[in-house]
Order: structure tokens, then sequence, then C-alpha cells
């Protein structure tokens, strides 16, 4: 029942970027809001406080843009497939008002007309490359057709007579006019692809910017061609790499221009000359892939995916930026002051949260060449991670300033599938695909070889214990230095109907729960030979449970699967129907869970998002 649990943060995903393709940014009609695409979601995220943010997962397929209607009621998304769907921004719950198959291909641009009535629709079609229709009927406006190849970005002129203008791989910028909207010409100012188009906010001029470095600025009426923004610097161009978004001005005096040579440039239009060059790094990921000039800031996104929040006023130092993950996140961890959270992802980037601000820093140098299989933290900020690079880094100084960090790498012997750490830094345990093994202070102790396929790893809280699960449907309980010396035994196993895909033990020891592919939760009792605690099956998962965690007090168990769902677990009213929260991750597996108080959760999942709820228990 939804009074039981409430949504009390979301830590959104950064925007999903694709290197060479332009970023489309969108922003409330008051500037307040920015709304960008990632996943099967569109993200509507508060400029002023980045941490608070609304999530909306309606589409089948990867979204591609979107933007909100200059009345705020309605906004347009796009995704890979060519559809459109139009939905509510007033409620929560963003009601659909409509679906459009648009095109037969991905869907590049959206652009509103300053009426709220007309949608202009471009990208990547075989029979068409864009579209213009009523957003409440979706009859059709008129016909964008007269360029050659895919179209890329598309503007509606603010005021009448009314204008459309598109930028395409066809390397020339088109003028239709209507509506019914209709063919009125072509310019040929670029030599390479059109990147993007925009009208300034009064409707009197327009710039392109394409992938030549070129920013053209034309009439906005019949598309006379008013100039070029020249940097010396760049040979006769804007930039010295592609340009792949400008963004106007409120009092359109000044064009914001993101390029792919790592820089952006605020141009005062009249004169045409260079006013400011922001600066961002020398990596391929700090390439500016989109940028977007609201009201109270000045926003570029990085093919990394991170925000930057740009001064004017000095732009060597940027005035705020927004880190996290774009990509599926894989592990999490939990500082034992629960101040911290730890997160991995798909591609090996560590992100650390502050768990009660959301703001992040990303740990560098990167610990792991792909996927992040497990995170650990000890009290003594020692951070254990292990990836799919067959790789265990230990990271000293997690909790310290985040360029003070010392991260220390070692091969595995085979692929790494959990880990686990005591709360005091000295004992961590790796499960490996073919060996168990043991590490004292960062450097290992003991490595046994394992007859079976691990898929988890629990170190018990007194660190002679290590619970093991198995893609052959076993636990297996393995006690350190249990035949003397360092030697790990199996002292018990136990038999579950899939192959085991989470283990924890209890802050106080006397517990153990394990989770499998065949949809259940298994509570056992460590200080009664491991009998099953819960009175009935605890199966209500309806997919395979990929993550579970224990409260601080040892007497609830939270436990999130593919099915998306979330579910809170009562040791002392095993019996009892649980708290469960569906869609907690919509359309997406949640991949990690923890305990931040004895009251609240959070969750990270395959969206990227981090959400923390609060129980009723």
């Amino acid at each position: 029942m939804a009074d039981e649990y409430a949504q009390v943060a979301s830590f959104a995903t950064l925007p999903r970027t694709t290197r060479g393709l332009p970023l489309v940014l969108g922003a409330s009609p008051d500037g307040s809001k920015l709304v960008y695409c990632n996943g099967n979601s569109v993200i509507i995220r508060d400029v002023e406080k980045p941490s608070q943010c609304e999530i909306y997962t309606e589409h089948a397929t990867l979204t591609t843009a979107a933007k909100v209607s200059p009345s705020g009621f309605y906004a347009a998304s796009g995704d890979q497939s060519g559809k459109v769907r139009v939905w509510d921004t007033t409620q929560t719950t963003h009601i659909l008002k409509a679906e459009y198959p648009v095109i037969s291909g991905p869907i590049r641009d959206i652009a509103w007309s300053d009426d709220s009535k007309r949608l202009a629709v471009v990208g990547e079609g075989r029979e068409r490359f864009g579209h213009v229709f009523l957003f409440d009927t979706g009859t059709s406006n008129g016909n964008l057709s007269g360029q050659s190849r895919s179209m890329s970005s598309i503007d509606f002129r603010p005021t009448r007579p009314y204008r459309l203008i598109s930028g395409s791989e066809d390397n020339s910028v088109a003028i239709f006019e209507g509506p019914p909207f209709k063919f009125k010409t072509l310019f040929h100012e670029h030599s390479r692809f059109v990147h993007c188009v925009r009208y300034r906010p009064d409707g009197a001029l327009f710039a392109s910017a394409g992938a030549d470095g070129k920013v053209v600025i034309f009439e906005g009426g019949e598309g006379a061609v008013q100039g070029q923004l020249v940097d010396p610097a760049c040979k006769g161009a804007a930039h010295g790499g592609g340009v792949f978004a400008l963004s106007w001005s409120p009092d359109g005096q000044k064009l914001l221009t993101a390029s792919g040579d790592k820089t952006c440039k605020i141009w005062n239009v009249e004169s045409k000359t260079l006013e400011t060059t922001f600066h961002f790094g020398s990596a391929v990921e700090d390439q500016q892939l989109g940028c977007v000039w609201l009201k109270n800031a000045i926003i570029s996104v990085s093919l990394a995916g991170f925000i930057y929040y740009l001064d004017p006023a000095n732009p060597d130092k940027h005035a705020n930026i927004v880190k996290g993950h774009n990509k599926p996140i894989t592990a999490l961890a939990v500082s034992d002051d629960k101040r911290y959270l730890f997160t991995g992802d798909f591609e090996g980037n560590v992100t650390r949260w502050d768990a009660s601000s959301g703001t992040s820093e990303r740990v560098t140098p990167t610990l792991h060449k792909s996927q992040v299989s497990g995170l650990a933290i000890a009290g003594n900020g020692t951070l254990a991670s292990v990836g799919w690079d067959d790789t265990i880094a230990f990271t000293q100084g997690a909790f310290d300033a985040i360029d003070a960090v010392r991260p220390a790498s070692t091969k595995l012997n085979s692929q790494p599938r959990g880990v686990s750490t005591s709360a005091d830094g000295k004992t961590t345990a790796v499960a490996c695909q073919k060996s168990l093994n043991v590490y004292s202070g960062g450097s290992q102790r003991v490595s046994t070889a394992i007859n079976f396929e691990s898929t988890c790893v629990a170190l018990h809280p007194d660190q002679r214990l290590i619970a093991v699960g198995g893609q052959d449907n076993k636990l297996r309980i393995f006690e350190v230095g249990g035949g003397g010396g360092d030697a790990l035994t199996e002292v018990k196993q136990l038999s579950h109907n899939g192959a085991i895909t989470a283990v924890a033990w209890s802050p106080d020891g006397k517990r153990l729960v394990a989770s499998d592919a065949a949809r259940k939760v298994v509570p056992y009792a460590a200080d009664n030979d491991y009998a099953i605690i819960a009175s009935k099956d605890w199966t209500f998962h309806s997919a395979r449970v990929n993550c579970v965690a224990w409260s601080a007090d040892s007497r609830y168990v939270v436990s999130g699967g593919l099915d998306t769902n979330l579910i809170v677990w009562d040791t002392e009213k095993s019996g009892e129907h649980p708290i469960i929260i569906k869609g907690a991750h919509a359309m997406s597996p949640v991949n990690g869970v923890a305990w931040l108080n004895p009251t609240t959760v959070v969750s990270v999942g395959q969206d990227s998002n981090i959400k923390q709820w609060s129980m009723k228990l």
C-alpha cells in the first residue's frame, strides 16, 4: 500500500551522450527546470537544487529528445523508434495526452510553436526526415521535405509570420513557411553536417552551427546571411572543432556555443565578437555536446554527461558541476556513519555521494576499465572495489578530498563476482569465478580454488565466516582458519531452487539472508544451525532477486529485483505481507539496496538513478 512508504529523494541520472551527436537540452518556460533524456526516461531537474527532480519513464525504447511547451502544461518526448509522446507536466503522474508514430527512425530534435499548438519533429527516417502536426489531434500541418539526408535540428520562429528552420546532414539549412508549412529556401553555408539551428527569442535572427566549426547568423524571415562568428585563433571558424549546440541569451544579445574542441564560448551577436571562452580540460570526455542559456543559469553538458554551470564573470572556475552516472549503476556501498554512498557503474566509474545533499564526486583516476561488480567500504575510509577487468582496487582515504584518494589495483586470477569487507577494514573477502580470496590490509592472505562458479560473497562481522553463493543453486559457509592457519574450510551447505544472487549477514552476526534467481529471499538463523526463520516462503518478487540488505537492528531485510520492485521483510512477522514498492525503478531492474537509517532505504537501478525511500515500519 502506497501509504506504507514515500520517496524522499532522487539523485537523477546524467544525460545520456553519444560521441559525435549533438545533445538536445530542454527547459521549462520559466527557466527553473532542465529537461534531458537517458535510457527510457525523461528527467526534469531543478536548476537551483539539482537533487530535486521528476523522472518520466513511459517510453518503450531509448528516449532521444524532450521539450516542454511554452505554456508549461505539456512536454513532448521522442525516442529511438520514431514515436513522440505528449504528456502532462503539471501532475506528478504525467498523464499521457497522445502518442504519435512520426518517422521510422530515431528522433533527433523537437520544437513547439509559441502558441503551444504545433509540434515539429525531425530525425533519421526512411521515407521522411521530419513532420509538423497539431499536438492534440496529430493532424498534419505541413510538409518538411527538401533536405536529402537526416535532419538533426529544428526550431519554430517564436513570432509571426511563422517559419520553421532545420539543419541537416546534407550540410544545408532550410526554411519552411506556413502554416501549413512548405519548403521555402535552402542555404549551403556549411561544408559539413549542420548540428543545431536556433531562433533568437524575438524571431529577428537565427543561427546555425555545424561540424565544420562555423556559426552563421541569418535574418529571421527570409534567411539573408548576416555574417559569421569568427574566433581569430580558429582559422576563420568559431571553434577549432565541430559546434554541437548553441543557445541564445534570454535578451537575444548574446549567443552561447558548445563544441567538440572542449570549449564553450559566449559571443556578442551585434558586433560578432567573442566575449568569453570556457575551457573544460583536455580529455575526450570534456567535449561539450549540449548547452542551454536559462534565466538564472548558463548550462553546458560534456561527453561524460557532467552538467556544468558556467559563470561568465569567472570562466576558469565553473560555478557548479553536477556529476554522477549516465550508464547503469551496478554496485552500491554505504559508509558506516551513513554519510556517504559509493556507486559503481557499467563503464568502471565510481562516484561518491553525500547521502543528505546529493552532491557527488567522481573517484579519479578511473578505478576499473569495465563494469564494477562489487563495492565495499570500511570504517577507516578504505574502499574495496572489484570489476570485470579482473582487478581488485583498494582506495585509501575515500572519505577525504576526492583528489587526495590513493587507489592501488591488483590483478585477480579470474573474474570477480563480489566483495565484502569488515568494518575495521582489516579483512576483505572476494569471490571470483574460480577461487575465494581473503585480503588483509590490501595484500592477499589466502586464495582457495573452488569447484563451483561463485556469484556473491558476504564476510561475517567477526571475520571468521564467509558466505558464498554459487551458480549451482547452493549457498556455502566457509570458516577462515577452521583447519588451522589461514585455510578456508567449508562448514555448511544450503540448497536453493535457483542460482544464489545475493547474500548478507545481519549486523549482529546471528542471521544470514540469501536471495536467488527463483524469486526467493531466504533468512537463516546462523546461531541455530542455519534453520530458516520465515514461517512462509518469501516469494513476493515476480522475477530474479538481485540484491538484499539488513537494517542496523538486524530485524528488517530489503530486497530489490529484476521485476523493478523493492520489498521490505520483517523477520519478526515473517508470515505477514511485506511492504512492496512496485516499480521503484520504473522499467529498470534494481541492482543495489542499503539502509541509511532505521526507516530509510536507498536503491540504485539499471536506469542510473539513486532513490531514497522512507518506510512506515
